[in-house]
């Protein structure tokens, strides 16, 4: 009997070994992508989906960081994310330009007229999106940026998940918790609080995330788990992107002379406002229509 209890442990110490590795590995992967992506990124940085992919693969090691919270010291977890986000916010501002020029293309694809300046409105975006571009390829950003994931890298290295005695058990109860807290949140949620919209993105995209990279762990709920989260994502993204896209539009407006371009800038804002102030049942039905 006591051969049969030391062989269970073992099997068991084995499989939990494994675990902490395999999380581990999913770590440092997601580190390397991250590394990846930048010099496609530097590579050419004209193509949109280069600084998209980059600032995606930043976020997710960001949100993988954040499920496991729990498991991380407090002071490597603040230090992991703090840097995670830095790093995230370099790009930002041109992956805001990205999607909103996304979002003018679509507009005027919609509304094909003879007369609106589109391509006089087109040139001056891609002109700003080239000088936003260029702000983060300089020696100081670049620098910046390579010291913050030197920091992040130094920090999983000293990641530690020993102490942690049921991975099964505790990976499990973390995608169970934050599953039924998102979609609680989803449930009770106000599209018209944008505030209130964007925090439930953000813990839909780490619940995603996560469910992606350690769906091994939880393979019978991971579908489940990352179908609903996704679901989420994209309903409060629809809203915060048009919100973004509708106060970068009326900013542009105020700053330019040409009453034309005025006029069809604060269009296109419309256009976007419609989108966020429209009833729940109204958004999420454009939604579906728009990914059949």
């Amino acid at each position: 009997m006591v051969f049969l209890y030391l062989i269970l442990y073992l099997d068991f110490a084995s499989r939990e070994a494994k675990i902490m590795t395999s999380i581990k590995t999913i770590l440092n992967q997601q580190y390397k992508t991250i590394q990846i992506e930048w010099l496609r990124y530097r590579n050419n940085p004209y193509d949109v989906q280069r600084a998209h992919d980059l600032r995606v693969s930043i976020r997710t090691l960001r949100g993988l960081i954040k499920f496991l919270k729990r498991q991380i010291p407090q002071v490597v977890y603040d230090s992991l994310n703090g840097d995670l986000s830095q790093s995230a916010k370099i790009f930002g501002p041109l992956r805001d330009l990205d999607v909103l020029m996304i979002q003018v293309g679509k507009f005027a694809y919609a509304h094909p007229e003879e007369k609106t300046d589109y391509q006089g409105l087109f040139e001056g975006l891609y002109h700003q999106r080239n000088e936003e571009m260029q702000t983060t390829l300089t020696d100081t950003t670049q620098e910046a940026l390579a010291t913050y994931l030197m920091q992040v890298k130094a920090q999983l290295d000293t990641l530690n998940f020993k102490h942690e005695t049921d991975w099964d058990k505790s990976i499990a109860q973390e995608f169970k918790r934050r599953d039924h807290k998102l979609m609680k949140q989803y449930h009770q949620l106000d599209f018209h609080d944008y505030l209130h919209v964007h925090h439930v993105r953000k813990r839909a995209k780490t619940l995603r995330y996560s469910a992606t990279y350690f769906s091994e762990f939880i393979p019978e709920k991971e579908g489940r788990i990352l179908r609903k989260a996704k679901r989420v994502q994209d309903v409060c993204g629809t809203i915060t992107d048009a919100h973004v896209i509708d106060g970068e539009l009326r900013q542009l407006a105020d700053q330019t002379t040409d009453q034309n371009r005025q006029k069809l800038l604060l269009r296109i804002a419309r256009s976007q406002r419609d989108i966020y102030m429209a009833d729940k049942k109204t958004i999420i039905k454009d939604l579906d229509k728009a990914i059949r």
